[in-house]
């Protein structure tokens, strides 16, 4: 099934060591968090300012209507995320993964100031959802390049005994960036009386972005390289000059075309001293023609496709828990929206916390992939029973169940950068990371309009949720038992 992986050993990726000092390396993590925090701080406000949103851009008195359309826009960002994935892996494996950084946090955080700005429904109309779609497409493409490159690069740069838990930090960062947009829409609901949150309350996080925007990408800015990238284009350079050399000396080597001239010229051929010219010449056409995604899908495709099905569970279950429950808890379990906020608050810090848990303990020698069956084998099985718990409308145990699945979620993520880094070589790592990545968040990202409208077509409010919970665990098992077989690396620390 692995057709050219195995050209590689992917147990050896952790073994390279990066000469940054440590200030730098502390202000590097800095910027990388920092950007990841803004990109799910986004995130976070808009999922939590669903109902706000709801009426200031689609304007209704259908509320299935209603939040079908909203739902339908939150999937758009993540319908356009593997068109930012292939061109920003494109960008980091080609140019650097500094450069890649730098441009997707601002093309993360400019629409969302901007989105701050949009006039609603009731001043331009139906331009107003259109301008919205076209920002949340952008963000869309942004987040596509952000994370899996983000996540690469931690882990590239990471000192070999703490590759998964520095990887990790990008899902720390996705848990901060999740419970600063709760606290601060938490805070405006409690402050701000619902009919200003209508008119302007409901902008001022997005407005907030403007600093945390301008501090990441100042520290983004020329960033290091890992030592991986570079020693990969270093390979791809020796690769090409090797194959220049071979094919000069075979030409000048013919059977039929003996003897040198007094230039030292091989019988008008190629002069030896040309020789290593045309090899450079090789070399930078290569690297000019190196297209990263043509790589990935000739020689790393099984991996492409195992990473994104992988990831299908965890994508769902995290955009199930933290998106889709607080509304489902207001509208059908009758739980105010301001304990929804606070509910899914306490479990957003609890899948924090999961996260460096899961990092460490990978690093120690835990293995990942089989962890991560026996996580979804436990999901599988009580997604009914689960969803039947709601029916109790008890606040007790419905925040339980968040948590626990919350608390899955998490330690899953937690190994995620371990365990598909260590599926691709580092010339197309960034290419794979992010396709594979942003393909299951897909997967996840309509699972909550899916679930949704099944709601509104068939009044089922609890068995649709349990089943697609269900359907993609038992996806991610498939894919992991796969993973160990033909990725054994993938499933150990780097030194097993």
């Amino acid at each position: 099934m692995a057709s050219k992986d195995a050209e590689y050993d992917a147990g050896k990726l952790g073994s390279q060591r990066n000469d940054i000092p440590t200030k730098k390396l502390l202000m590097t993590l800095l910027a990388i968090s920092m950007g990841t925090v803004i990109e799910w701080y986004d995130y976070s406000i808009y999922s939590q300012l669903a109902k706000v949103l709801g009426k200031v851009f689609f304007p209704t008195g259908n509320a299935a209507v209603q939040a079908v359309s909203f739902w339908g826009l939150f999937a758009v960002g993540f319908l356009s995320r593997p068109v930012g994935a292939v061109m920003f892996g494109h960008l980091g494996d080609t140019r650097g993964r500094g450069t890649c950084l730098l441009w997707t946090v601002l093309l993360m955080g400019i629409p969302t100031i901007l989105i701050g700005c949009l006039p609603g429904y009731a001043t331009i109309g139906i331009a107003a959802p259109i301008l919205l779609a076209l920002l949340r497409l952008v963000q869309g493409l942004a987040m596509g390049g952000e994370f899996g490159a983000a996540m690469v690069y931690l882990y590239e740069i990471a000192d070999p005994r703490y590759k998964a838990l520095t990887g990790s930090l990008g899902y720390i960062s996705l848990g901060a960036g999740v419970v600063l947009g709760i606290l601060v829409v938490a805070g405006l609901i409690s402050a701000v009386p619902e009919s200003a949150m209508l008119v302007w309350g409901w902008r001022v996080p997005f407005l907030m972005s403007i600093v945390t925007l301008a501090v990441a990408a100042v520290l983004r800015y020329n960033m290091p390289e890992s030592s991986e990238f570079t020693n990969s284009r270093e390979e791809l350079s020796e690769e090409a000059i090797r194959r220049a050399r071979n094919a000069a000396a075979a030409a000048a080597a013919r059977p039929n075309e003996a003897g040198s001239s007094a230039d030292g010229s091989l019988d008008g051929h190629v002069s030896v001293v040309d020789l290593e010219g045309q090899a450079a010449a090789a070399a930078d056409e290569k690297k000019a023609h190196y297209v990263p995604v043509y790589e990935l899908f000739r020689g790393y495709w099984s991996g492409l496709l195992l990473h994104s099905l992988y990831g299908a569970w965890i994508s769902a279950s995290f955009l199930i828990g933290y998106s889709w429950l607080p509304s489902f808890f207001a509208q059908h379990v009758g739980i105010p929206t301001r304990l929804t906020l606070w509910m899914v608050l306490s479990c957003m810090i609890l899948f924090t916390m999961m996260v460096p848990i899961a990092g460490i303990l990978s690093d120690k020698g835990l293995p990942r992939l089989t962890v991560t069956i026996a996580i979804c084998v436990a999901s599988a099985a009580s997604a009914i029973p689960m969803f039947i718990g709601f029916q109790t409308k008890s606040v007790a145990i419905c925040w339980l169940i968040q948590a626990i699945l919350l608390a899955m979620s998490g330690y899953a993520m937690g190994m995620l950068p371990a365990v598909v880094s260590a599926i691709y070589p580092a010339g197309v790592r960034i290419s794979g990371c992010n396709l594979g990545v942003n393909i299951s968040s897909t997967i996840g990202g309509v699972c909550p309009l899916i679930i949704t409208a099944v709601q509104a077509a068939t009044g089922s409010i609890y068995y649709g949720p349990a089943i697609v919970l269900a359907a993609t665990a038992v996806i991610t098992i498939v894919a992991s038992a796969l993973l160990i077989k033909y990725y054994p690396a993938a499933n150990k620390c780097h030194d097993e």
